[in-house]
């Protein structure tokens, strides 16, 4: 009978279900693709209060173990029985398989990232002021209502960065021209999906850049160092 009942539970509130894993795995995912040198995004259903920041999906701690990195988040995600995590084309991608992907699929006409000194922040606003993405969001009410309603300023997520040269890009998808920003800083988009205590359906993107190689080399570099002391 307990089982019936939670059938009968509209999607909004099994969404609601998902989600709530603190902010901080989101730096955990960051350092196994940047250690790779990998790339990706994260898709997932999530909850509607960011009063703690960003929620992601049902997730547990990396084992540690030195071992491929899409067979880590693997295990990682394993407690999320709706996510897949793939490798393609280079890029792995976390997606919860009942993800609406509607507004990833919005054509936009013209876009310019720009490389300035906000970075992806920058980039990302730039995707989702593109006409076809706010027209998009008003005629199927998908909020936060402030980033269609009007043309707000960018949300800063991040430190800064160093300018890189901006990417025109013509006839492409939104989720096609987060990729693109992937080129300029290497690391992984999220897209998160939620609705409201009214049932409205909210959806946020955000973005993660990986540190640069000799980050993780120099840690290479000192870890040997101290396993060489172990030893002499």
């Amino acid at each position: 009978m307990m089982l019936f009942v939670i059938s009968l539970l509209p999607p909004c509130c099994l969404a609601q279900a998902r989600g709530g894993s603190a902010q901080g795995y989101a730096f955990e995912i960051s350092d196994i693709l940047g250690r790779a040198q990998l790339s990706g995004s994260l898709e997932y259903w999530g909850v509607c209060d960011w009063s703690n920041g960003l929620d992601l999906p049902k997730i547990r701690p990396s084992s540690g173990k030195e071992i491929p990195p899409i067979d880590e988040l693997r295990a990682m995600f394993a407690v999320d029985t709706m996510m897949q995590v793939i490798q393609s084309d280079g890029k792995i991608r976390m997606v919860e398989n009942d993800v609406p992907a509607d507004i990833l699929n919005v054509k936009v006409h013209h876009v310019v990232l720009p490389g300035d000194i906000l970075g992806p922040t920058s980039a990302r606003f730039a995707i989702l002021q593109a006409p076809e993405v706010r027209k998009f969001r008003r005629e199927h009410n998908i909020g936060p209502k402030s980033e269609w309603a009007s043309a707000a300023g960018p949300n800063f997520e991040g430190p800064l960065s160093e300018p890189v040269a901006q990417v025109e890009l013509n006839d492409v998808t939104v989720a096609e021209a987060f990729d693109h920003m992937l080129q300029m800083y290497p690391g992984y988009w999220l897209y998160e999906n939620c609705r409201n205590k009214n049932g409205e359906r909210i959806v946020y993107f955000s973005f993660y850049k990986s540190a640069p190689p000799s980050f993780y080399a120099s840690q290479e570099r000192a870890k040997g160092q101290i396993i060489k002391s172990d030893f002499y």
